[in-house]
C-alpha cells in the first residue's frame, strides 16, 4: 500500500466564517435571525478523523506496530513531559470516547489480550520492543474503563526511530481533534453558563476562539514541516513533541475563553436605572425646567436672564478647571450687561425671542469676530476671523449671547476630545456636586467627541445650551456620554457658513441643551434659508420637503386613547443590526425599555433591516479623510495661521508648517485622505465608498413611510406609494443606541498604545444617520448601575422630518424625568 505524503494528510473540517468587507468593519451583525444558538458549543473537527492503522486494517499485509501497552506507557511518558496529564490546580479536559480504530482503549480485557497477543507475533523481530516488554503485564491488565482514565486517551503514542515521519502527522492530525474536542466538553461541563448559552454572541467568540487555535497549530505544522526539509535529521519524535506542545497552547487558549466568557456574564446582571445619583445638584441640572419655561410661565420670579447668567458665571469658575470645557470665555462685565437688557425686555414684553437673554457656548470652530477661532489646533492659535457664522448671527438676533469658545478634538477628527491642543476635555457627569478633594481622587472619565466640550459645558450648567458640529456623531455620542440631549438636524437644514470645514458633505450644525424642547427652539432660530452657502436648503425646498409630511390620520382611534396614548399612528423602527456583539448588556437592556415605553405611548414597534449598516464605518473614514485632506490644504502658512520660524534650503517652508501645526491624528487622516484619493486608489476607495453611501441612503428610504423630499426616493419603483402594499410595514422613525457602553476612562482612550481603529468603531451608531443626511438626535434615558455614568437612546426619522424626531424623543425624555422623580421622592 502506498503510504500517503505529507501534502495527503485529511484537512479538518472548518466552519466557514462570515467574509469580511474590503473596508475591514470590525463589529458583527446580527440580522433579523430568529434562530436561538445551539446550547452545545461545536468542536473544531465535526468527526475525528482516523489513524492510518485502522483504515488498513484489512490489508492482507501486516503493518509493523509497536504493542498497545508499550504505545500507551509511552503515550504517558510523552503527555507527562508537556504536561497533558491532569495536574493539581489545571483545569482537566472530560475523557473521550475511544473510536472504533483507537488501539489504546475501547475494548474489552479478552479482545485486547487478542490483539496484543496478534500484534506481538508481528513484532517479534523488532528489536526497538524489547525494551519495553517488561512492562507488558502492569499494562495489559488494565480493563477498559480504567484505561479511559486518561484524559487524552485518543493521543497517539510516542513512536521508535523507525516509525515515518508522515505517519506521525497522521497520528498527530487525529489527536489534535480528539485534545480540542474533549477540552470543549470538558469546558462545558465546568462551565454551565457557557453550556446554556443561546446568544449569537456566545457562537461567534467560540467559533472566533477556535479558529484560533486551528491557525496556531497549522501554522506550527507548516513551519515544521519546512524545517524538514531543511534538516532531513529531524526525527519523527522531536516532531510530536513540537506538535504535542503546540496543542497543548491551543487548549490552554480554549480555556482562557471560556475564563474571559464566564467573566463576561458576570456583567448579565448589570441592570438599567433612572438618572439618578446621590448628588442633589447633579439631578437637578439633569431635570431642571429651561429658564426660559418658567420665563413664559411666570411661575419663578427669581429666574431672570441675570439670574441665569451669575449662576453660569459661578458654575464656569467652580467647574471649568477640571471639566477644561471653556477654552476662551467673554468678558463677565459684557455678559452681566447683556444680561440685564434682556431681563428688561422681559419684564416690559419686548423680548427679542424664547431665548432671549441665554447664555450659550459655541464650539471652537465657528467662526466669531470677537473671539478667536482656534479648532483646538496649534495651526490656528491666534487666529481671528474678519466674520461671524451665519447660525450665530440668527442667535444674536434673537438675543442669546454669547458666554464664550469651547474645547473640540483638533478640526473635529476624534471620538472623545482627546485631540486637542487645549489639553482633553473631562466628562463633568461625576463631579458636579462634590467637594475639591473627592474630585482629585476620581478617575477621569471621556467627554465624547469631537463636541465633547459643548457637551461638558452644558451637562455642567456652565451654559444654557451650546453648538456643535456632527461630522460622523460629534454631537450625539458626547451628549450620550455627558447625559444632555444632542440633536443634528437634516443635512442643508442649517447653514455652514463660518463653520471650518472638516468633511464639507457631512458637516453639519448641531445643538446641545438639557431638554428636547430647548433644541427645538433653537433649531427654528437657525434653520433658515443662506444664500452664503451653496448646500443650505431653499425656501422652494422647505416648501417641498412641508408638503411631503402629511399629518397621521387619527380619526380611527378613539378620543380616550388620543389623549392618553400621544403616539398613536406612529410607527416605531428596530434595525436589526444594530444588535452588535460589541454591545454591552446594560445597553441592550435600556434599548429594550426604550422600546417599552414607546409601545406604552401608543406607538407599533416593528423590526427593520438595514443591510448595508455594516459597510458604513469604512465608507464613512474613506470619505472624511479624503474631504479633509483636500479641505486642509488651505493652512500653508503664508496667508494666515501658523507659519514655521526654520529656515531650511532643503525643506520647503510649507513642510515645516504643516508638521508643526498639525497634530498626530489630524496628520493620519490627511496622509488616509491623500492616498485614497491618488489616481490608483480613487477607484477602488472613494468611488466605492461613495456608492455604499448611496445604498445606505437607500436603505433608509426603503422603511421609511414617507418619501424623501429632496431626492424622491422611496426605496422601490412604486407610482403610488402610499397604495403600496408595503406601507403598512414602513415606519416613521427608528430607535437604536448611540454608543455600545458608557463613557471610557481617559487613561484608556489616551496615548500612543490605543489603536486609532478602536476609536473609529466608537462611531458606529450614528455613522449611518450621517452618511444619509437624515436627522437623529440622542435623549437621555438612564444610568448604569455599574459605574454610574448615562445612557442614551437615539431617534432618526426621514430626510427633513425633524418634527417627528422630536415627537418621539419627547416620550422617552419625559418618562426618563419622570422615573427620576419618583426615585427622588423614594
Amino acid at each position: 500500500m502506498k503510504r500517503k505524503s505529507t501534502s495527503d494528510l485529511p484537512t479538518p473540517k472548518v466552519r466557514k466564517q462570515a467574509p469580511v468587507d474590503d473596508h475591514k468593519v470590525k463589529f458583527s451583525t446580527i440580522a433579523g435571525s430568529t434562530k436561538t444558538a445551539s446550547t452545545e458549543p461545536k468542536s473544531i473537527l465535526k468527526k475525528p478523523l482516523r489513524s492510518e492503522s485502522s483504515t488498513s486494517s484489512n490489508d492482507s499485509k501486516p503493518k509493523m506496530t509497536m504493542s498497545a501497552s508499550a504505545l500507551l506507557k509511552a503515550n504517558t511518558k510523552a503527555a507527562s513531559k508537556t504536561h497533558l496529564l491532569p495536574q493539581k490546580g489545571r483545569p482537566q479536559p472530560v475523557p473521550v470516547a475511544a473510536t472504533r480504530g483507537d488501539i489504546t482503549g475501547g475494548m474489552g480485557r479478552k479482545r485486547r489480550a487478542r490483539r496484543e497477543d496478534k500484534e506481538e507475533e508481528v513484532n517479534s523481530g523488532d528489536d526497538s520492543d524489547s525494551d519495553n516488554d517488561g512492562e507488558d503485564e502492569n499494562d495489559s491488565g488494565e480493563s477498559a474503563e480504567e484505561s479511559d482514565e486518561d484524559d487524552f486517551e485518543g493521543m497517539p503514542a510516542t513512536p521508535s526511530k523507525k516509525t515515518s515521519k508522515k505517519r506521525t502527522e497522521e497520528n498527530m492530525a487525529e489527536a489534535m481533534s480528539k485534545i480540542l474536542g474533549s477540552s470543549l466538553r470538558k469546558a462545558d461541563a465546568s462551565t454551565p453558563i457557557l453550556a446554556r448559552s443561546r446568544g449569537a454572541e456566545r457562537k461567534i467568540e467560540e467559533e472566533k476562539m477556535e479558529a484560533k487555535a486551528r491557525k496556531a497549530i497549522s501554522n506550527e505544522k507548516k513551519r515544521l514541516a519546512n524545517r524538514d526539509r531543511v534538516k532531513p535529521d529531524y526525527t519523527g519524535m522531536e516532531y510530536e513533541k513540537k506538535l504535542r506542545k503546540v496543542a497543548t497552547r491551543g487548549v490552554v487558549q480554549l480555556f482562557n475563553a471560556i475564563k474571559a466568557q464566564q467573566k463576561a456574564t458576570d456583567d448579565l446582571t448589570e441592570k438599567v436605572r433612572p438618572i439618578t445619583t446621590n448628588s442633589k445638584d447633579k439631578v437637578a441640572n439633569l431635570t431642571k425646567a429651561s429658564f426660559l419655561d418658567l420665563l413664559k410661565s411666570g411661575t419663578k420670579s427669581s429666574s431672570t436672564p441675570t439670574a441665569e447668567a451669575e449662576e453660569y458665571l459661578k458654575n464656569v469658575a467652580k467647574y471649568n478647571q477640571y471639566t477644561n470645557a471653556f477654552v476662551d470665555l467673554n468678558q463677565p462685565d459684557h455678559i452681566r450687561s447683556q444680561a440685564a437688557e434682556a431681563t428688561r425686555r422681559w419684564e416690559s414684553g419686548t423680548a427679542k425671542s424664547a431665548v432671549d437673554g441665554a447664555v450659550m457656548g459655541y464650539k471652537m470652530n465657528f467662526c466669531t469676530s470677537d473671539l478667536r477661532t482656534t479648532c483646538s489646533s496649534a495651526m490656528l492659535e491666534n487666529f481671528k476671523a474678519p466674520y461671524t457664522a451665519t447660525a450665530i448671527e440668527l442667535l444674536e438676533k434673537a438675543g442669546v449671547i454669547m458666554g464664550g469658545k469651547i474645547n473640540m478634538d483638533e478640526f473635529g477628527m476624534g471620538s472623545h476630545n482627546v485631540h486637542s491642543h487645549e489639553g482633553p476635555t473631562r466628562n463633568p457627569f461625576e463631579i458636579i456636586g462634590r467637594s475639591e478633594e473627592e474630585i482629585k481622587d476620581l478617575e477621569a472619565r471621556s467627554a465624547g467627541g469631537s463636541s465633547g466640550g459643548s457637551a461638558a459645558a452644558v451637562a455642567s450648567n456652565m451654559c444654557f445650551a451650546a453648538l456643535g458640529s456632527d461630522t460622523g456623531g460629534s454631537v450625539r455620542l458626547p451628549a450620550s456620554y455627558c447625559g444632555v440631549v444632542g440633536f443634528k438636524p437634516s443635512y442643508g437644514r442649517i447653514s455652514r457658513w463660518g463653520l471650518v470645514a472638516y468633511a464639507s458633505s457631512l458637516d453639519t450644525v448641531g445643538t446641545l441643551t438639557k431638554t428636547v424642547n430647548d433644541a427645538q427652539t433653537i433649531y427654528n432660530i437657525m434653520a433658515k434659508e443662506d444664500p452664503k452657502d451653496s448646500t443650505c436648503l431653499t425656501e422652494r425646498q422647505r416648501k417641498a420637503i412641508a408638503d411631503t409630511l402629511n399629518p397621521i390620520d387619527l380619526t380611527k382611534f378613539n378620543d380616550q386613547d388620543v389623549k392618553t396614548k400621544p403616539l398613536l399612528g406612529v410607527r416605531v423602527g428596530i434595525p436589526q443590526e444594530f444588535n452588535v456583539a460589541e454591545l454591552a448588556p446594560a445597553t441592550k437592556d435600556l434599548w429594550r425599555r426604550g422600546i417599552q415605553v414607546l409601545k406604552d405611548a401608543g406607538a407599533v414597534v416593528l423590526p427593520v433591516s438595514l443591510p448595508n449598516t455594516k459597510l458604513a464605518v469604512g465608507a464613512y473614514f474613506t470619505l472624511c479623510t479624503a474631504e479633509a485632506s483636500s479641505n486642509l490644504q488651505r493652512y500653508d502658512g503664508i496667508r494666515y495661521g501658523h507659519q514655521s520660524d526654520k529656515n531650511d534650503e532643503k525643506d520647503a517652508l510649507y513642510s515645516h508648517t504643516r508638521m508643526e501645526g498639525f497634530g498626530k491624528e489630524v496628520k493620519r487622516r490627511i496622509l488616509l485622505g491623500t492616498y485614497v484619493l491618488t489616481s490608483g486608489s480613487f477607484d477602488n476607495f472613494f468611488l466605492r465608498a461613495q456608492k455604499i453611501r448611496q445604498m445606505v441612503r437607500n436603505d433608509f428610504d426603503r422603511v421609511f413611510s414617507r418619501r424623501n423630499a429632496i431626492t424622491g426616493s422611496c426605496g422601490n419603483l412604486v407610482e403610488d406609494f402610499e397604495s403600496d402594499s408595503s406601507a403598512t410595514t414602513r415606519v416613521h422613525a427608528l430607535l437604536t443606541p448611540v454608543a455600545v457602553s458608557t463613557a471610557p476612562k481617559l487613561k484608556d482612550v489616551i496615548g500612543d498604545q490605543i489603536d486609532p481603529v478602536d476609536a473609529f468603531l466608537d462611531d458606529i451608531f450614528t455613522i449611518p444617520a450621517s452618511l444619509a443626511g437624515i436627522p437623529s438626535m440622542s435623549v437621555p434615558f438612564g444610568t448604569c448601575t455599574k459605574d454610574g455614568f448615562p445612557m442614551g437612546l437615539q431617534v432618526m426619522s426621514q430626510y427633513g422630518d425633524e418634527e417627528m424626531v422630536f415627537k418621539v424623543a419627547r416620550i422617552i425624555e419625559e418618562k426618563g424625568k419622570s422615573m427620576c422623580s419618583e426615585k427622588q421622592v423614594e
